[in-house]
């Protein structure tokens, strides 16, 4: 099934929350969920891929969770009817955890992959959060996300697919994205996913 849409930028920013909660070594979250988000950090163990190709790049990243925990790069938050999707891939080679991080979000009106899907966004973060990045956001023509395979079945959830778009430069959340500086970027993932707490 394929997705396309048009994320405000509220959504941008809690994509950046989210990465800022989920994984960086400098944030203080609070609670337990947060003790099992720091982890992910420092004893993480393979759990998925993310390929793709980036402005004619190739690139491969790693979704991430921590060891007996429900802490993940990749996570699914179930909503009832709805369900949530983040895969979060980090670069094993790049020098920083979050430098040359590639996301694919999208939710799910459903348990398999031939529900209704809405919501696509797809954002690369080459330099980390305190860099410019690359976002799907109004740009053309919106992105897509392919799903060959969803479960959200416990401790056995997963999710496989394929996603296309064209990704454009921003200094930052709240600008406008810079249409001379836009990369396309293709691929596909295979992950397991932890429901998030």
């Amino acid at each position: 099934m394929t997705l396309t849409a048009k994320p405000s930028v509220a959504a941008l920013c809690m994509i950046a929350l989210g990465m800022m909660a989920a994984c960086s070594p400098s944030s203080e979250p609070e609670g337990e969920a947060g003790n099992e988000a720091e982890n992910i950090t420092t004893e993480n163990s393979k759990i998925g891929e993310l390929n793709a190709t980036i402005g004619g790049k190739a690139y491969r990243g790693e979704t991430v969770g921590a060891a007996g925990e429900r802490a993940a790069s990749a996570e699914f938050r179930d909503l009832g009817a709805v369900k949530s999707v983040k895969i979060q891939a980090h670069d094993p080679a790049a020098d920083g955890f979050m430098q040359n991080v590639l996301a694919v979000e999208f939710t799910l009106a459903g348990s398999d992959a031939s529900a209704p899907v809405a919501g696509a966004t797809i954002s690369y973060w080459p330099t980390g959060m305190e860099g410019s990045f690359y976002h799907s956001e109004g740009n053309a023509p919106a992105p897509q996300v392919t799903l060959d395979e969803v479960s959200f079945e416990q401790g056995a959830a997963s999710a496989s697919g394929r996603y296309t778009a064209n990704l454009c430069r921003k200094a930052d959340f709240f600008s406008e994205p810079d249409t001379s500086d836009c990369v396309t970027v293709e691929g596909t993932f295979d992950t397991a996913l932890h429901e998030s707490a």
